[in-house]
């Protein structure tokens, strides 16, 4: 980030559809991809799968994720794998259900 230009970084948060300080806030924070690979797969879904048949909604979780402020708790939890629910305090919690719901994946790992 420190050799582009402010021009440069409005290009790409606009094509990642993004403002430019939401950019700028993933950017700045690293873990969220791995955090989320890892959350996906802990409750059932298919990164490969989302991105194919879903990658509008896979980027907005990748978004959501990014600019989550609670990736120590997140971290935590997905490492020490005792959550009966892999979605419980995550912010992405609502867009999955209904995207479990709508595919018909694993809703049963989702313990309430």
């Amino acid at each position: 980030m420190a050799y582009l230009s402010a021009q440069d970084i409005d290009a790409i948060a606009r094509e990642l559809n993004l403002s430019t300080s939401d950019f700028r806030k993933m950017a700045q924070s690293p873990g969220s991809p791995e955090l989320l690979s890892k959350r996906l797969a802990l409750a059932g879904f298919s990164e490969h799968v989302l991105a194919a048949c879903h990658g509008d909604v896979l980027r907005d979780l990748q978004r959501v994720c990014g600019l989550c402020q609670t990736k120590i708790r997140c971290a935590a939890d997905l490492e020490r794998c005792k959550s009966v629910n892999p979605l419980k305090g995550c912010p992405n919690e609502h867009t999955l259900r209904a995207l479990a719901r709508e595919i018909g994946s694993a809703p049963q790992r989702f313990g309430d």
